[in-house]
């Protein structure tokens, strides 16, 4: 695995939720669905969502082991425009943010948001889940992936993203 930086990315500007999460290794995240994908249409460039939680350990490990290795940080920061998601953040929603399901339920927190984005659109609740997508169609450009530690399977998922979206 080679670690080092990847050349550096002009910050896309203050993202919503920025107060309360931070990305790893200097990485230019959203924190927000929507204001990730409006973002990647704007640019023309393909998502990667990370549904990711404070107490998730394999997350940890993932961004410590996998995604420093060059060309995976350098796919990351580059390629693709990262959100990431917080499934178990307790943090209330402002009261136009909140959303209720079909069920009735309202959900209230930033954690239940996203947790529930995974379920419905996803059908996983498991963490990490990485998903690729085409902002201007929200289809999936690539079979979603947990945490898998090779370094080589992992740029392997990342390219077939970006062959699929037309880079």
């Amino acid at each position: 695995m080679s670690t080092g930086s990847a050349a550096p990315v002009a910050s896309s500007g203050t993202h919503k939720y920025a107060d309360k999460f931070h990305a790893p290794l200097n990485l230019d995240a959203f924190f927000d669905y929507d204001e990730g994908m409006a973002y990647a249409k704007k640019v023309n460039k393909p998502v990667m969502i990370d549904f990711t939680g404070h107490a998730c350990v394999n997350c940890r490990k993932m961004e410590t082991t996998v995604w420093p290795d060059k060309e995976v940080l350098r796919l990351i920061s580059q390629e693709y425009v990262l959100i990431q998601l917080y499934v178990d953040d307790k943090s209330e929603l402002d009261e136009a943010d909140k959303v209720t399901t079909p069920e009735g339920k309202v959900l209230n927190t930033i954690g239940k948001k996203w947790s529930d984005l995974q379920t419905r659109k996803f059908l996983a609740n498991s963490q990490p889940f990485y998903v690729l997508l085409d902002p201007n169609t929200g289809e999936q450009l690539a079979k979603p992936q947990g945490a898998n530690y090779d370094v080589d399977n992992y740029i392997r998922f990342l390219n077939s993203g970006l062959t699929a979206y037309g880079k």
